[in-house]
């Protein structure tokens, strides 16, 4: 359960803090108080499901988004996991629902994400639920293995897609880092000159690695059931470069939780055994530290 529970906690962490960037626009989301209201709003999203349709009042929407932080924070403690991961998810699945206009394509893994999680045990390990109530247990490989398989879809779904001009021609990375809605750094000049010997291959390589996404997983799955050590553990060539290319997505681009919803993802990678190991390590690190630091 420890994999698992490392995924709840991390990803539910970025979850939560994606909920508390709107306090403080609540009412004007999701209430009355926004310029799309009422019947209006149900027309506009008319194939939308909301908590947010029903309850209009800004009081009342604000007590709802409150018990909806509640029931994040309950999720990453784990304590009373699934009750909490129910109520997490329609809150944020209403937020979503009645103004779909705030959010994108890494809302929608966030969405998919926290759906799967809360019908998966992950309060079976690191949680306050298996510690104080006695509800640790063993969790089923396939838990795991069904988040990887959304990674996988997300990535070589998202390859096969990209069959532009400018991903065929090496130049879709020069582009969307020079576009001024979303770059953060205005250096169109060195990008220019490195694009034919550096963003043009590297275009190419993205699109690869996301195609054959799926491929690794498969290679991954095999090697994990017959203990064929003859297949070798691509896992750092896959998982690196994909570390490698949100780092850098997140330092050029304005993406806000995409790429550290990426690379969070990346723990149901990784073994109940490889994140005891991790974790002993690092209580080994923090117990040598000094007192006051």
């Amino acid at each position: 359960p420890t994999s698992l529970g490392l995924f709840r906690i991390v990803l539910v962490t970025i979850f939560s803090a994606s909920m508390l960037a709107h306090i403080g626009s609540v009412a004007e989301y999701f209430s009355d108080a926004s310029p799309l209201f009422g019947p209006w709003a149900r027309e506009a999203f008319s194939s939308r499901w909301s908590l947010f349709f029903l309850v209009e009042s800004p009081a009342a929407v604000r007590a709802i988004f409150a018990v909806g932080v509640v029931a994040h924070l309950l999720w990453l403690v784990g304590l009373f996991t699934r009750p909490a991961a129910i109520v997490a998810v329609l809150v944020w699945v209403s937020m979503v629902g009645r103004n779909p206009h705030l959010y994108s394509m890494p809302d929608q893994f966030h969405t998919v994400t926290a759906v799967l999680l809360a019908l998966l045990p992950s309060g079976r390990g690191l949680s306050l639920d298996a510690r104080w109530r006695g509800k640790g247990g063993p969790v089923p490989v396939w838990c795991r293995r069904l988040l990887q398989l959304q990674v996988a879809v997300v990535y070589t779904n998202t390859g096969i897609l990209k069959t532009g001009a400018s991903w065929r021609d090496g130049s879709a990375i020069y582009y969307s880092l020079v576009n001024p809605l979303n770059r953060h750094f205005a250096i169109s000049g060195t990008l220019a000159a490195l694009n034919p010997y550096v963003l043009r291959p590297l275009t190419w390589a993205v699109l690869v690695w996301e195609v054959a996404f799926a491929g690794f997983l498969g290679l991954h799955w095999l090697r994990e059931v017959s203990r064929w050590r003859r297949i070798p553990d691509l896992r750092w060539l896959f998982l690196g470069f994909g570390l490698a290319m949100h780092l850098g997505i997140q330092a050029m681009l304005y993406v806000v939780w995409f790429a550290v919803l990426m690379i969070s993802s990346y723990i149901a990678f990784f073994t109940p055994a490889e994140v005891e190991r991790a974790l002993a390590w690092l209580r080994r690190r923090l117990g040598r530290a000094p007192a006051g630091a």
